[in-house]
């Protein structure tokens, strides 16, 4: 035990909270605290008396030790232990199972784009085709583990975009139809009778008119009028516009435009005055991007129905001379409609001039590829456009005869041919009469 006199004072914060070397316990704030002057240790004032000096480890290793303190005896009577409450039994822990995993819900993104995709069929499904697309992918990156519903949004893709390819479809039929004229050729039928008894003039323009119906694929169709040139080897050769059996033909005056494959036209089919149908073939397309071209079918049914048209590729019409067209227009096959030059003008396609005749005669879609005639029934132009019809009537276009025979390769064998009038009520020749009659009116002048 250390003799070491402490140092007597009162347990400020310093000291408070501190245990007693003798008593190990904490010393309050204000109490009589000793205070060892070797080591440091704090007591009790009345433990460092009660042990007579200081009781820290460090002071007993010094050489002196603490008193011992007495030992506290509890003694247990045979009372005590009777009336011991005995522990109660130990506590049998339950096991439990991991409760079962939730069935997997729904997700609802995927049910909502579903529901759309199908409302999209009867309604428009333009818009609710894709909106369910969208939709549908929203719920695909949204989709958990847990969720039930991957198969309807991926469903709903593919129903929404047949939304959107069948409604297409559908309007384009309604409406792209509609605009262009195109109905069954069985509606276009005409009345045999009404034929006879016409001037040789107009009967002649009549029976070399036919209807041509061009089939680009996927349901799109053109229609259009053609002009007979030539009857050779059972085979009538035509010339026609090239936007009626090229879906992708389109002017362009500033630029030369190449001939393209004619392979790859569209399927033709042309019927005849006599109405028999049969198919046909592009032999030709015009340079320079000048909206002609030629086409050959083979001649079935009643042939000697059919004529060629004759022209003369020397005389030039004036302004104010009398004509007529002849054409389908809005499928209404073999359609006659009079009026007057208004105009002669120029137009450049690249490289090439050629002229452009400017008419009265009520020009429609489908008169595109037909004939425009002097008043001698001599064909003159190719009807190729007209003015928008809701800001200007009476405007008419055609590409001037000579240009086709400038253009013409020597191969199909067109020769000018001067035609003179004929009486207004002759009756039609045979076959071999009227070639005898267009041979006599031959010149043996080549195409330029």
């Amino acid at each position: 035990m250390s003799e070491a006199n402490p140092k007597l004072l009162t347990a400020g914060e310093r000291e408070a909270g501190a245990l007693c070397a003798h008593c190990s316990r904490e010393l309050q704030l204000h109490d009589s605290t000793a205070l060892c002057t070797s080591c440091g240790a704090v007591h009790h004032e009345a433990c460092w008396q009660a042990g007579g000096g200081c009781g820290s480890y460090q002071c007993a290793r010094s050489g002196t030790f603490a008193k011992p303190r007495p030992i506290e005896t509890i003694a247990i009577s045979h009372a005590d232990l009777a009336a011991a409450t005995p522990l109660p039994p130990p506590v049998q822990h339950r096991t439990y199972e991991p409760a079962p995993e939730p069935p997997p819900r729904w997700n609802r993104i995927a049910l909502w784009a579903f529901g759309i995709a199908i409302a999209g069929i009867p309604l428009f499904g333009l818009v609710t085709g894709l909106a369910a697309i969208v939709v549908a992918c929203i719920a695909l990156v949204a989709h958990a583990s847990n969720r039930k519903g991957m198969p309807l949004a991926v469903a709903a893709i593919f129903i929404g975009m047949l939304d959107v390819v069948g409604w297409s479809f559908a309007l384009y039929k309604y409406y792209g139809g509609s605009a262009t004229g195109v109905v069954a050729m069985s509606e276009f039928s005409i009345d045999p009778e009404s034929l006879n008894e016409l001037p040789d003039r107009i009967s002649r323009a009549m029976r070399a008119n036919v209807l041509i119906q061009s089939n680009f694929g996927l349901g799109r169709q053109g229609l259009g009028s053609g002009v007979i040139l030539k009857i050779q080897d059972g085979s009538a050769y035509i010339v026609t516009n090239r936007h009626v059996i090229d879906e992708d033909f389109s002017e362009n005056p500033s630029a030369e435009v190449e001939a393209p494959d004619v392979a790859e036209m569209a399927d033709l089919n042309v019927m005849t005055v006599e109405q028999s149908l049969g198919p046909a073939s592009v032999e030709w397309v015009a340079p320079h991007g000048v909206d002609l071209a030629i086409i050959a079918m083979p001649l079935i049914g009643a042939v000697d129905q059919v004529r060629e048209a004759v022209w003369n590729g020397d005389e030039t019409p004036h302004i104010g001379d009398a004509v007529f067209a002849v054409g389908n227009p809005h499928g209404l096959g073999w359609t006659h409609s009079s009026g007057s030059i208004s105009q002669i003008r120029r137009r450049s396609q690249g490289a090439f001039d050629f002229r452009i005749l400017q008419s009265t005669a009520p020009i429609n879609p489908g008169n595109s590829g037909g004939g425009l005639y002097d008043a001698d029934g001599k064909l003159i132009g190719i009807n190729t456009m007209t003015g928008d019809k809701r800001v200007a009537e009476g405007l008419g276009f055609a590409i001037s005869f000579p240009t086709l025979l400038e253009l013409i390769p020597d191969k199909f064998g067109l020769r000018r041919i001067n035609s003179t009038p004929v009486p207004a009520k002759e009756e039609l020749p045979g076959t071999q009469d009227q070639t005898e009659s267009r041979d006599s009116k031959v010149t043996e002048e080549p195409a330029e």
